[in-house]
């Protein structure tokens, strides 16, 4: 099980591949609570914590947050999928082509969801900074 701090001393540790992967537009506590408002849910903490750490972005992933204009990019993807069938108890934070990453916010599980698919949700990780740091190793290994 990897920490909240394994993960940045592991992007530190490789600044020349993730140097420019994150905005550097981190997220405040207000907006944040202006999005569990929108999205009628409480967004898990590994999650809050990605926003106000590293903001939007990544490197051969791209995990939705803030754009630099303060659009809530995640909110306004989850609000459209669940125009698709998305349920209320899950909230986009990467579109991946035809389905999407998901985060539960019952039990913080990572899921994935295709509004072109049958097969329904899928569960990916216990937790959101399991699949941020395998997607981070991911990266590493295939640069």
């Amino acid at each position: 099980m990897y920490s909240r701090e394994d993960l940045v001393e592991l992007i530190n540790a490789n600044k020349n591949i993730f140097s420019d992967a994150f905005l550097d537009r981190k997220a405040t506590d207000e907006e944040i609570l202006q999005a569990e408002e929108r999205l009628g849910i409480k967004i898990p903490e590994d999650y809050k914590w990605f926003l106000k750490t590293f903001g939007h972005g990544g490197y051969m992933f791209e995990f939705l947050g803030y754009g630099l204009d303060g659009s809530a990019i995640f909110v306004d993807e989850t609000l459209c999928q669940r125009e698709s069938g998305l349920p209320d108890n899950l909230m986009v934070f990467q579109h991946c082509d035809e389905f999407f990453d998901c985060l539960n916010s019952d039990d913080g599980s990572v899921v994935t969801w295709s509004p072109y698919d049958d097969a329904g949700i899928i569960e990916v990780d216990d937790d959101f900074i399991m699949y941020f740091y395998d997607c981070v190793q991911s990266a590493i290994e295939n640069t």
